[in-house]
């Protein structure tokens, strides 16, 4: 006689009908709540996935605009926004006015009331321009450090590992030195965007990413992801330096921003190179399809 206490719970159902200890109306009960709760649990599987994915793009989206989140959140993750509507485990309210909801509609607040349409690198002219270079860029640099961190630092390719290593160690002595500016030029000066350094991290980190994604989506996809999220928004950091360089006030923030260009524009060319790799090594059907745009280059 066969053990009835091992095997998967299928097994161990079918092996107690065959033994007689069940009955056929108590093994169709029991087989069916077997599958509703590997149902429940595989549901629960792809709202982690998907909530992963979208906290990834919400985290780049904080310094690259609202706008971007908005647009490319619903997509990214392909057919399942579709099937969510219809597998009965909660995915549907996910990307309905739940999680995704919660997610993307609180991008507002974290733009620092700029709203949905809001993007960075807009400037006040009533305020004075370097501390806000230096809260937009903070909070830029830190979307760039947590998504470096939980997608590609424990990338199976190398050259993305050292990739990530280098933007968490640069652009976070990065965000210490503007930190140190800000208070030595604005003393207590309000928020003029976004949220005070290290508030990204409390907020969304733990709560939101819950780890790495190379072993929930797929290294090549992942990386494929980080890849044509990150191209463009080095790029906006590019973009915002080009302008300290004609109107920041203090040279030391005018020498930062050429540092940025300088490191950010040579990473874009290597981030580019990686990506044109992934893509031949897999046929372009790894990653979310975000067209990564091409790198704005000055004549």
């Amino acid at each position: 006689m066969s053990d009835v206490t091992n095997g998967s719970p299928e097994e161990i159902l079918r092996n107690r009908f065959a033994s007689g200890e069940i009955d056929a109306v108590e093994y169709e009960r029991s087989l069916k709540a077997v599958k509703g709760e590997s149902s429940i649990a595989t549901g629960r599987s792809k709202a982690r996935l998907l909530a992963v994915g979208i906290a990834a793009v919400a985290l780049l989206a904080v310094g690259g605009g609202a706008v971007y989140a908005q647009g490319q959140g619903s997509s990214m993750m392909g057919g399942d926004a579709a099937e969510s509507e219809t597998d009965g485990n909660g995915m549907g309210s996910m990307m309905n006015g739940g999680q995704m909801g919660s997610m993307m509609g609180g991008m507002g607040s974290m733009m620092g009331g700029q709203g949905m349409g809001g993007m960075m690198g807009s400037f006040d002219e009533e305020q004075p321009f370097d501390l806000q270079f230096i809260d937009q860029m903070t909070m830029h640099h830190e979307g760039a450090i947590m998504s470096s961190e939980h997608m590609i630092s424990d990338s199976e390719r190398p050259e993305l590992r050292q990739l990530a290593e280098n933007i968490q160690q640069s652009q976070s002595e990065q965000v210490q030195q503007m930190q140190e500016w800000r208070e030595e030029w604005y003393g207590d000066a309000g928020q003029t965007s976004g949220m005070p350094a290290g508030m990204m991290d409390q907020m969304m980190g733990d709560r939101m990413m819950g780890g790495s994604m190379q072993g929930m989506m797929g290294g090549d996809a992942t990386d494929a992801m980080f890849l044509q999220m990150m191209i463009p928004h080095h790029q906006m950091a590019v973009d915002m330096a080009e302008q300290a360089l004609e109107e920041a006030e203090h040279p030391e923030l005018e020498e930062l921003a050429q540092t940025i260009i300088d490191e950010q524009t040579a990473e874009i060319e290597l981030m580019q190179g990686y990506l044109d790799e992934i893509e031949a090594s897999t046929g372009g059907q790894e990653g979310p399809n975000m067209d990564a745009g091409e790198p704005h280059h000055e004549n």
